[in-house]
């Protein structure tokens, strides 16, 4: 499954459980593998690094999260996170033997 993230912002997606709350809806319909398209690479012509900029910012928290953040280790193979292509991450999902879901409740809706 691939879900395009551009419009959000980080701290909308990564610090208030959304990502958390992503990954499991997309375990429980019985995917095997998840992609995140957060935009920006890193070689968007400044090189090294970002200087003074927010450039991969995303990306950077999203893999950081699937990396660290150990509670979305019951649904994902963090091992197997692979960032090579630019602007998007990709991750292989454990097995669910008895998917539940058909469909995602995404995009959130937004809270007033």
């Amino acid at each position: 499954m691939t879900i395009d993230l551009h419009g959000f912002h980080p701290s909308a997606i990564i610090n208030t459980g959304l990502l958390t709350n992503l990954v499991q809806q997309v375990w429980e319909m019985g995917e095997t593998e998840l992609t995140l398209i957060h935009g920006h690479g890193r070689h968007r012509g400044i090189s090294p690094g970002f200087v003074n900029t927010n450039t991969g910012n995303f990306g950077l928290r999203i893999r950081h999260a699937f990396r660290h953040d150990k509670s979305l280790r019951q649904w994902i193979y963090h091992t197997t996170l692979d960032c090579r292509e630019w602007g998007s991450t990709w991750v292989k999902l454990k097995p669910n033997p008895s998917p539940t879901r058909k469909e995602l409740d995404w995009p959130p809706e937004e809270t007033e």
